[in-house]
């Protein structure tokens, strides 16, 4: 007989929510089961959940300090069932409040971090090969609604990171509203029209500028908030994240000069035109 739709939905959100917890996959087995037929001795649950008798009775005892098991007496036999509903929904309840005043902990924190009023010491995060580079830059996705500025010499890092990578970067990054002023040197420009990803204009969210022709890099930089991101050529392969409120704010200030010297990127009509498919995949 087929599960009904409803109950499947309901138990994948016990599941979620008992993880949520901290429980592990048995121990959430052993708990449904309880919910779904009732008290039983350690014996039976052990035998209709194929989890080990030693294993169980580590798992029951984590959920009677839950407190989302009773341990009780049946004809003088020792069995396991679940607490009431009033007393789960009130563990439940008190998980949601620290849950609650933990995100304004942090929230809190995140503010004063951004106003400077706790001072941290700088951190360096270093790392090599493709897989650590593309690592470097997934870093800044996880901020949401900030500017950010990249001095970038766009063709080595195609060749070091991937077409693909920085498609999908791309996409995610549009998502995430996640806005960008990138200065790239007169030797490094590619086709628009051949990697529309890189297109440039409001609906990207992005502002591309030329450095003029005697401006020439091979390791690039992005800034976003408090941390710079360093790449350096396929040639070497190594890249780092600072982060330092100071050296963001020197890179940032050193990026508006060039920036002003700086020639816009402009798109030809069939580049625009592969540019705004590509928008309308998003």
């Amino acid at each position: 007989m087929t599960t009904p739709l409803f109950c499947v939905k309901v138990e994948g959100m016990i599941d979620y929510t008992l993880f949520q917890l901290g429980l592990k996959d048995d121990e959430v087995k052993a708990f449904l089961y309880l919910l779904e037929n009732g008290a039983q001795t350690a014996g039976n649950l052990a035998k209709r959940t194929g989890i080990s008798r030693p294993s169980l009775y580590v798992f029951l005892k984590n959920l009677e300090n839950l407190g989302l098991v009773v341990e009780s007496q049946k004809n003088g036999v020792k069995v396991f069932g679940t607490a009431t509903r009033e007393k789960i929904n009130s563990i439940f309840e008190r998980r949601i409040d620290e849950l609650q005043k933990g995100k304004g902990d942090v929230e809190k924190a995140f503010l004063e971090l951004q106003a400077g009023k706790i001072s941290t010491s700088p951190k360096l995060q270093f790392f090599e090969g493709k897989d650590g580079l593309q690592h470097i830059l997934t870093d800044m996705l996880l901020y949401k609604n900030i500017e950010t500025k990249a001095y970038w010499p766009i063709k080595s890092m195609l060749d070091i990171l991937s077409e693909n990578f920085f498609e999908s970067l791309n996409k995610e990054r549009i998502q995430r509203k996640i806005y960008t002023k990138a200065i790239w040197p007169d030797n490094q420009t590619v086709d628009i029209k051949k990697h529309p990803y890189l297109g440039s204009g409001i609906g990207f969210l992005r502002e591309i500028r030329i450095a003029p022709k005697d401006i020439n890099f091979s390791m690039g930089y992005w800034v976003y908030g408090r941390k710079t991101a360093f790449i350096s050529s396929k040639k070497e392969a190594f890249g780092f994240i600072i982060e330092s409120r100071e050296l963001a704010e020197t890179l940032s200030s050193q990026f508006d000069v060039i920036w002003k010297f700086s020639k816009p990127l402009l798109l030809s009509k069939s580049s625009e035109r592969e540019v705004e498919e590509w928008l309308r995949e998003i």
